[in-house]
Order: structure tokens, then C-alpha cells, then sequence
């Protein structure tokens, strides 16, 4: 398996080379072309030529931004907390607090809702 890997490596470096070589070699290098741009000519080609691709191209990169700082926050009580100054201790013992409480409030909902759907029921019986 190591040798038909090896192999395989050094057929694409040696592909890659004649393609290479063969782009070097070819006639188009020899002829002289046109002067390059001025900034000026650049810019008034982006301003007036390419504009809505610029514009649109500006929409997309101002988008990733958002999103990709959007993806980077990081909202857990933890964090938050250690934000705020408090050591790594004292946050801990407030997450667990939090998930206490959390874990009473769904416990104390739960039968009240049990007693409005039987009395809803008892009430439609009668």
C-alpha cells in the first residue's frame, strides 16, 4: 500500500512538472503586449465597468463578517460570567445554581399543569 501510495505521489509531481514546462514553453510569452494599467484607468474600470460586481462583491464580504463573528460568540453562563471578573469558582458554583433552579422551575410547572388539564376535563364531564 506504501509503495502504490509513493508511486501515485510521484506520478502527479512529475504531471505537475510537464504541465509546468509546457506552459512555460508556450508561444504566448514571446509576444509583447499592451502597457499595464495606471491606477487611474484601474480605477475608473472598477468604478464604472465592474461596479455592481464590486458592489455585490462588497455584500458578500461585509455578510461573511457578520456571520463569522455571529458564529464566534460564545453565550454560556461560564464565559459570561468570567467576562464579568468572577473567577473560574465562583462561576462554576453559579452555572450549577442556574441549573438548579432551572431544574425546580420545570419541576413546580409540571404538576400545575397536570391540575389545569384535569380540571379542564372534570369541567367538561360535568
Amino acid at each position: 500500500m506504501r509503495a502504490l501510495s509513493a508511486i501515485s505521489g510521484v506520478g502527479v509531481f512529475a504531471f505537475i512538472l510537464v504541465l509546468l514546462r509546457e506552459a512555460m514553453e508556450h508561444t504566448m510569452w514571446d509576444v509583447e503586449g499592451s502597457a499595464p494599467p495606471t491606477t487611474l484607468e484601474f480605477a475608473n474600470s472598477m468604478f464604472d465597468e465592474w461596479s455592481i460586481a464590486t458592489m455585490v462583491l462588497g455584500v458578500l464580504l461585509a455578510m461573511a463578517m457578520v456571520g463569522a463573528s455571529y458564529l464566534v460568540r460564545d453565550e454560556r453562563l461560564v464565559n459570561l460570567l468570567w467576562d464579568l471578573g468572577d473567577d473560574a469558582g465562583q462561576a462554576a458554583e453559579a452555572l450549577r445554581t442556574e441549573r438548579t433552579r432551572k431544574a425546580r422551575r420545570v419541576a413546580r410547572v409540571k404538576p400545575t399543569e397536570r391540575e389545569t388539564v384535569e380540571d379542564e376535563n372534570s369541567e367538561e364531564e360535568e
